[in-house]
This record gives C-alpha cells, structure tokens and sequence, in this order.
C-alpha cells in the first residue's frame, strides 16, 4: 500500500466542518425548526447552504451552527438586517483572533532564536 500525504488535523477538521451533508429536513430535525423558516433564512441572505444538482439544499456543519446562531438572535428579537451584521463581525473577529495567535506564535519564536543566537555568543572562544 502506498502511503498518502495527510494534511494537519485542522485542515481536515475545517474541511469536513465545511462539507456540505445534510439535506434541509435532516436540518429541520436538528434544530426544531421547520423547513419554512430555514428558506425564509436563506431567504433573507443569512446563509447560502449548497445545492445538490442545483436543487436540493445541502447543509454543512458550519451552516448548522449558524442556523443555531440565527434562530437565537431571532427569538432575541434581532432582525434579519442585524442578524447579517452581527455574523458578518463575529467572521471578521475570529479572522482577528487568528492572525492575533499567527503574530503571538511569530513573536515566540522570533525570540527564541534571539535567545538562541545570544547564548552561541556568550559560548567562551565564540567570536563574532
């Protein structure tokens, strides 16, 4: 057997995270809510699920947790409009929070070949 190339463990989690597998009834069952209300959130522009042949809706992990998001903000009593507004800044924060760990790990390792190259320095018959 020949071995295969496996991506990091993120890669593969986002990517099932992000396949779209579940059709609008499966959806209706796992959040309680009816297929109605599902289309009217599309609808509405809160969320495009997949189409399976240009048909079918097809929903993803990631659209599910959404969906579970809306149908909280909607009993909030936020509307369509607000809703949009506060997924498309909760988006944009987990963007910042991830390029916020990218700059801190940067940092770390920045410093420790800073620590690194200062300690060869200090080394007794070292000359730089």
């Amino acid at each position: 057997m020949k071995g295969r190339r496996r991506s990091p463990a993120r890669k593969t989690s986002e990517n099932t995270e992000s396949m779209p597998k579940y059709t609008i009834g499966i959806v209706s069952q796992l959040l309680g809510l009816p297929p109605q209300v599902l289309r009217r959130y599309e609808e509405a522009g809160l969320l495009e699920p997949a189409r399976q042949s240009g048909k079918n809706r097809l929903y993803s992990d990631q659209d599910v947790a959404i969906l579970e998001e809306i149908a909280e903000l909607f009993e909030q009593g936020v509307n369509a409009a607000g809703i949009r507004y506060i997924i498309q800044i909760r988006r944009h924060v987990l963007i910042l929070q991830q390029e916020v760990d990218d700059a801190r790990e940067a940092q770390h390792l920045a410093e420790e070949e800073k620590s690194r190259m200062e300690m060869h320095r200090q080394e007794p018959g070292k000359d730089f």
